[in-house]
């Protein structure tokens, strides 16, 4: 159930202007996007109609928690070294 909870979680947009889903804002944040303005030059959060009035408070909150529970490693798929 956890795990449905999450994925939905995962899909909820956060910036509607945008439509930059939660999971979207949640990989940039543990990929070391600390701040709403790295967010906002990465991802374009915050930077449609609303000037974001809407999402801000949502993405701020959500880089509060990740900081308060501390970094979670992200899973990052790399190429195998190839021997010089």
């Amino acid at each position: 159930m956890e795990a449905k909870k999450q994925l939905l979680e995962n899909l909820k947009k956060v910036c509607l202007c945008r439509s930059i889903k939660a999971g979207t804002i949640m990989t940039a944040i543990r990929g070391g996007m600390l701040t709403f303005e790295a967010l906002r030059r990465e991802l374009g959060v915050g930077t449609g109609n609303c000037k974001a009035k809407r999402c801000r408070p949502k993405i701020e909150e959500r880089i509060k928690d990740h900081k308060a529970t501390g970094p979670r490693p992200v899973e990052v798929e790399q190429e195998p070294v190839k021997p010089s």
